[in-house]
C-alpha cells in the first residue's frame, strides 16, 4: 500500500513529503520513526492513506 510521509519542522511548516509502499500501518508506523531519526532537522511526521491521517509522531527532545 503506499504512504505518504509528511516532514514538519520546529515551528509546524510542512518542511518535505514522500511516497513510500508499505505493507501495513504498524510497518508505516515503524518507517516513520526511522525516517524521522534519520532526519534531525524534521521535529515531526505524519502518515497519511490517501486523504486521511493514519499516524503523526514528534521527536522526543529528551532522547535527542
Amino acid at each position: 500500500m503506499l504512504y505518504r510521509f509528511c516532514f514538519f519542522d520546529a515551528e509546524e511548516h510542512a518542511a518535505a513529503t514522500e511516497e513510500l509502499e508499505v505493507r501495513s500501518l504498524i510497518d508505516a508506523m515503524a518507517r516513520a520513526h526511522m525516517l524521522l531519526k534519520a532526519r534531525p532537522q524534521h521535529e515531526t511526521i505524519e502518515v497519511w492513506i490517501g486523504n486521511n491521517l493514519a499516524y503523526r509522531a514528534r521527536r522526543d527532545r529528551a532522547a535527542a
